[in-house]
């Protein structure tokens, strides 16, 4: 097994179908990010057959004069495997030697995040001065239940009374309705510290094609009534799930239709109707400890709240061993 690392889209393999966290759409966008620059690194048996990849994505600082905050790097979950790949462990310290290999002597610290069993690689990632923190995750089963029976009884009287007052939602799929919903999105987030949220032109990447088609990937809600735009949500699917990323409404302008309630029902209905069994709340990841008003609020639709871990290694060495004695 050898690994094979990948900095320009023009020059990527044919890669495995997956999660479009490490996808080549994903890294094409992050490439046109001016600071973003993604690594993709793609494992190879001795047949030269691919049997994972993975992206890592260097972040540069917005302030970069302040020496103490550097480059940062993100692995985002696993990666993407072969089915039934047994080597799973082992590839992905395969991953992380080279990442330790990429990360230069500017970078601040390494983070891993949205890994879903918190026991995978624990040894590896502690071997390598890795800590682990708390952290949570939020998700609703759809397999068992139809949605609308794991709602609140609140909830379930907020969507039908938005309804009736004529609420409705659907796909945006013209690009005037795209721009407008990002630009909603982007004017509730900006406020929003803990919660970043990308360029819009980076959004319009992984919504579109290049000849303004929506992606089936990746899907933009919009919460109407009136005939304007009053909610939004941004969903991504994959094999196993979906994921709804972003999402806002206009509650306090239109506080009996409910917006934001209504652009979160949307992505869970859809995804349903769709056939998943799961939609996961990314926003929802928090670090324990820290009071989430969102967390309670997704709570309502019949969340379940899952404890996961979220990994840093620091340049420096003092950090690491001060947050080893606190986390570890």
């Amino acid at each position: 097994m050898h690994i094979e690392i990948y900095t320009k889209g023009e020059e990527l393999p044919q890669l495995l179908p997956g999660n479009i966290q490490h996808s080549a759409l994903m890294f094409r966008t992050l490439e046109k990010s001016k600071r973003s620059q993604p690594y993709m690194l793609v494992a190879y048996d001795d047949n030269q057959k691919e049997a994972a990849h993975l992206i890592i994505i260097k972040r540069k600082p917005l302030f970069p004069f302040l020496p103490i905050i550097g480059n940062r790097y993100t692995i985002y979950g696993e990666g993407v495997y072969r089915e039934g790949c047994s080597e799973r462990e082992e590839i992905y310290t395969m991953f992380l030697d080279k990442l330790l290999d990429i990360a230069d002597s500017l970078h601040s610290y390494i983070e891993i995040k949205t890994i879903e069993d918190p026991r995978f690689a624990y040894a590896t990632l502690s071997r390598r001065n890795f800590i682990p923190v708390r952290d949570h995750r939020i998700y609703i089963s759809l397999h068992s239940k139809a949605p609308e029976e794991r709602l609140s009884r609140k909830y379930r009287s907020h969507i039908r009374k938005a309804k009736e007052r004529g609420v409705s939602y659907r796909i945006a799929t013209s690009p005037a309705e795209i721009e407008q919903a990002l630009h909603l999105l982007h004017n509730y987030y900006i406020s929003k510290v803990r919660r970043p949220f990308p360029d819009t032109r980076i959004l319009k990447q992984l919504l579109t094609h290049p000849d303004g088609k929506p992606r089936s990937e990746t899907q933009l809600f919009v919460v109407e009534y009136k005939g304007k735009i009053i909610g939004s949500s941004i969903v991504t699917y994959d094999k196993e799930r979906a994921n709804l990323a972003f999402s806002c409404g206009l509650r306090k302008s239109h506080p009996t239709c409910y917006p934001g309630i209504m652009a979160v029902w949307a992505a869970i209905e859809s995804a349903h109707r769709n056939g998943y069994p799961h939609i996961e709340f990314l926003e929802s990841r928090t670090l324990a400890g820290i009071r989430s008003s969102y967390k309670n609020f997704l709570l309502n639709f019949g969340g379940k709240q899952v404890s996961t871990l979220r990994w840093y290694r620091f340049k420096w060495n003092i950090f690491n061993k001060i947050l080893r004695a606190i986390y570890v």
